[in-house]
């Protein structure tokens, strides 16, 4: 869900045990279009992508993950 308060981030909203709670949607941009990817909850580093019909390795740092060339 994208939030328009958020500065651009997407939320993931979920009900547990009648309790409801957000938590940041990490996003990544295709280095060839700039188009904006959500990732899948559990994602982590090393981990691809693909867009463009190009298959891309994520990288994180610095709080933020990145779509490298492979």
């Amino acid at each position: 869900m994208e939030c328009p308060n958020c500065a651009g981030h997407a939320l993931r909203v979920r009900e547990e045990n009648g309790r409801w709670s957000a938590s940041l949607a990490y996003r990544v941009s295709c280095p060839e279009c700039d188009k904006v990817i959500t990732l899948p909850e559990h994602v982590k580093a090393g981990d691809t992508v693909s867009c463009c019909g190009q298959t891309y390795k994520l990288t994180f740092e610095f709080g933020a993950f990145a779509a490298e060339k492979m």
